[in-house]
């Protein structure tokens, strides 16, 4: 049985009651519960899709190449067959192909091998491409002396007289001779020959001419002469009794020293223009080259040839001239069309350069017709070529 609680038991178990309320009821007073809530900052938090990932930086740009300035061609010479290039003891040995499966760069190689075989059976009728990066000086392309001869004719058949030009150079100065003279018929009805002469300096812009002359046999036309004066831009020019005084602009040649002019210049493609003095006039030529090469039936064969016309101001003569470029750009026929629209051909019959010579099996190019017509008569007009 259980035992009965004493009183002592009991009053402790009473006063232990009576100290949890007590205690209860005076925390649960203390405690504010009519309390506003907290105004602090109230965080809120949402779900945010994460930022796309920055665009890769771009690549930097290559530097641009330093520009190189132009500079003339070099003279046309045969193109020489590429070196065979022979391995460096750095280089790491190639891996070795198969004969039974050849690699694709080997037969690359070889359709590249007889392209090149194709090409060059045709270099001989072609000029080799002007090499831009070596500077082209007159030095270099004219020949040190050359010899030219011409047979004149007028219109197409009727052959009146002959050219000949001869000039020599050491690359510092100049000479330059040309002697023109009727032949056959025409010489009997008008013995006629004319020297000219041009003189001067050979520099890395061109030729600079000092003094051009010109007599005739027969005293017509007048003597002329025409004196350069480069330290102070005067050309003074004289024909006969009579004078003129000009302002010397860069460039200008006579009517001698314009072939050599012609010659280098016209290796650098594109059209170029310069002066010409005689002793009656000094006046402005523009020089147009075809765009293409052509061939040219000749005394001396068949030429590839470049055609340059000169072009001159209304009313005054226009002439043509065929260069070879095989034949160090020398010049194969020349032709002038004077204000009348009458028509005098010079066509090569010899030349010589570089101790080499080439003489024209026949005095007219093939298919021309024999002569006929009438030869001028002593009172017509010189040709602009005699003048």
């Amino acid at each position: 049985m259980t035992e009965p609680l004493s009183r002592p038991r009991l009053a402790i178990a009473l006063a232990a009651s009576l100290l949890l309320h007590l205690l209860l009821f005076g925390g649960l007073h203390g405690i504010e519960h009519s309390a506003e809530p907290d105004d602090g900052p109230v965080i809120h938090a949402a779900l945010v899709a994460p930022p796309p990932p920055p665009p890769p930086p771009e690549p930097a740009p290559a530097p641009a190449a330093r520009p190189v300035p132009k500079a003339p061609p070099r003279v046309r010479q045969p193109r020489p067959a590429p070196p065979v290039s022979e391995p460096s003891a750095s280089t790491a040995p190639a891996t070795p192909v198969s004969p039974a499966e050849p690699s694709a760069t080997s037969e690359h190689a070889q359709a590249d091998a007889g392209t090149g075989a194709r090409d060059q059976a045709g270099e001989d009728h072609m000029p080799p491409p002007v090499d831009d990066a070596v500077a082209v000086k007159p030095q270099d392309v004219l020949p040190g002396e050359a010899k030219l001869e011409f047979d004149v004719y007028r219109g197409d058949a009727l052959r009146i007289g002959e050219t000949r030009y001869h000039w020599v150079h050491d690359g510092q100065r100049y000479r330059m001779d040309t002697v023109t003279e009727t032949t056959g018929l025409a010489a009997l009805l008008k013995p006629l020959r004319i020297d000219q002469r041009s003189e001067g300096e050979v520099t890395d812009d061109g030729l600079r001419p000092q003094r051009f002359s010109q007599t005739s046999s027969s005293g017509k036309p007048a003597d002329e002469t025409v004196l350069f004066d480069w330290a102070g831009s005067r050309v003074m020019l004289r024909s006969g009794a009579k004078t003129a005084d000009e302002a010397l602009t860069p460039g200008a040649q006579d009517m001698a020293s314009l072939w050599l002019e012609v010659i280098w210049r016209a290796q650098y493609g594109g059209n170029f223009d310069f002066a010409v003095a005689t002793g009656r006039r000094y006046s402005p030529r523009w020089f147009v080259p075809d765009e293409d090469s052509s061939s040219l039936d000749t005394g001396l064969g068949r030429l590839l040839v470049k055609r340059v016309a000169m072009r001159a101001p209304p009313g005054d003569n226009q002439i043509e001239v065929w260069l070879a470029p095989d034949l160090r750009w020398l010049p194969v026929r020349i032709r002038y069309t004077d204000r009348k629209g009458d028509v005098y051909d010079q066509r090569v019959r010899r030349i010589e350069y570089d101790q080499r010579t080439l003489t024209a099996t026949a005095s007219a190019p093939t298919g021309s017709t024999s002569p006929s017509g009438a030869a001028p008569a002593p009172d017509s007009d010189l040709p602009i070529f005699l003048r």
